[in-house]
């Protein structure tokens, strides 16, 4: 693997995970599973990340085709995604007030709300469409789907333990690093709008 492949995958295994913040859904994820076994609980974290690598390697897959049949140009969706990406990253660092939880069905809380949209929602979508757009050769192609797979393997594996994880952490502890995590989210979306700008309006670029 030569350094720019390394590098896009690294960085695009970082956005994804990051966006996805696995960490965000310890506590939902614990208090839809209160009082199930461990092989239950288990079971719903493994569906929770097929369901979500089935999604987001669709739109890695299919996003910029989709964008030809609409005539959407990969910058304008980059300021979109980006715009998107930087709600999201300040929802993280100031949270809005709690609200009352809708009923939802325990046989399929596995794909809402867990799957959809707290793992693979438009900001997952978002940032694997736009890294698709960065994609140059077929082997890129592979490490964005392999980067994608990893995230989600590594959303089951904090979902699977993720007890101990809370045990450990602490509210405060998971609280601090989900605050850090939407200052990265943050970052990477005034990324993406600062260059679909730049590339939309090549003045400003060279002003």
């Amino acid at each position: 693997m030569d350094v720019a492949a390394d590098t896009y995958f690294l960085t695009s295994l970082v956005a994804i995970l990051v966006i996805i913040n696995p960490l965000s859904t310890i506590g939902i994820f614990l208090s839809l599973t209160k009082g199930q076994k461990a092989a239950e609980q288990n079971r719903v974290a493994f569906l929770t990340s097929l369901v979500a690598f089935i999604i987001l390697f669709f739109f890695a897959l299919t996003g910029l085709w989709l964008f030809k049949i609409y005539s959407i140009t990969i910058d304008s969706f980059r300021i979109a995604g980006g715009i998107a990406l930087l709600i999201i990253g300040l929802r993280m660092l100031f949270p809005p007030p709690e609200q009352k939880s809708r009923d939802v069905r325990k046989d399929l809380i596995y794909i809402v709300p867990l799957a959809i949209p707290m793992t693979s929602g438009p900001g997952a979508i978002s940032t694997v469409v736009l890294l698709a757009g960065q994609v140059a050769g077929l082997w890129q192609e592979f490490l964005l789907w392999a980067a994608v797979f990893a995230a989600c393997s590594i959303n089951y594996l904090v979902l699977r333990f993720s007890e101990k994880i809370d045990r450990i952490l602490g509210q405060e502890g998971l609280t601090a690093l989900i605050r850090i995590m939407g200052l990265i989210v943050c970052a990477i979306g005034v990324q993406f709008i600062t260059t679909g700008l730049a590339a939309v309006f090549p003045k400003l670029a060279g002003a």
